[in-house]
């Protein structure tokens, strides 16, 4: 009879014991090294796409009016604008989308831009724009592009800038950055400028410059003519005494 060990067990049932715990064991082991791999893989593969996916959306409203836009979005985003004022290009990772349009009132009516509802106050020497975002009209490219993104937006403007909500401010330049552009709609009131018409302000300066420079010069004249006039004037005869 062969000896026992281990709690009354053969040498042959021991052997076969350890070694099954030891593939147990080792089985587990490439569970979680696997486990760790797959979970390491997908962190290194998510932070660089989330890091590099932002939608950056540019405004630039020039002297003239005129309105310039600009849009950087990430390659892998295959929609397309409808409006056909949009000229694509393509630098490194980004499609870069550029168009002009004639001024607030023109941009309103185009697709495919930002969600704005745009009130002009315009006097003669003056206007005095509100720029808000309008969640009801929000395009439909803009919901694609930028809705579920991370949104960077850039306003420059040519005047006085009244009111601004941005995180980022200069005397020309708002930014505003956004976890998800679908967060813009509920923004409200972004700017509000004053700007100042310069053909109307020179002629108007112009102007004003004459009218002084003839009321100065009449002055000028009117004092000369009094000058002369105490200068070259004739001394009154004194009077003779009454002779008795």
């Amino acid at each position: 009879m062969a000896p026992l060990f281990f709690y009354g067990k053969t040498r042959s049932d021991n052997i076969s014991w350890g070694i099954k715990r030891e593939r147990k064991g080792t089985i587990t082991l490439r569970k979680q090294i696997l486990c760790l791999a797959c979970l390491i893989m997908v962190l290194v593969w998510a932070v660089p796409c989330q890091a590099s996916t932002p939608v950056k959306w540019q405004l630039e409203w020039m002297e003239t009016g005129e309105l310039r836009e600009e849009v950087k979005i990430p390659v892998e985003v295959t929609d397309a604008p409808t409006d056909t004022a949009w000229e694509r290009t393509q630098e490194g990772n980004e499609w870069i989308y550029q168009r002009d349009i004639q001024g607030w009132s023109s941009y309103q009516s185009h697709k495919d831009g930002l969600p704005f509802s745009i009130t002009e106050n315009k006097n003669i020497l003056y206007s005095l724009t509100e720029i808000r975002t309008d969640p009801q009209s929000a395009p439909d490219w803009f919901e694609q592009v930028a809705g579920p993104r991370e949104l960077h937006l850039t306003i420059e403007v040519p005047g006085l800038t009244l009111t601004s909500t941005a995180q980022q401010r200069t005397d020309l330049l708002s930014n505003w950055s956004f976890v998800r552009g679908a967060d813009l709609g509920s923004e409200g009131v972004l700017l509000k400028v004053l700007r100042i018409d310069g053909l109307i302000m020179g002629i108007a300066i112009v102007v004003i410059g004459v009218v002084l420079a003839v009321f100065i010069f009449f002055r000028r004249v009117k004092r000369a003519e009094q000058i002369i006039a105490e200068t070259y004037a004739i001394p009154p005869k004194a009077k003779e005494p009454n002779q008795e």
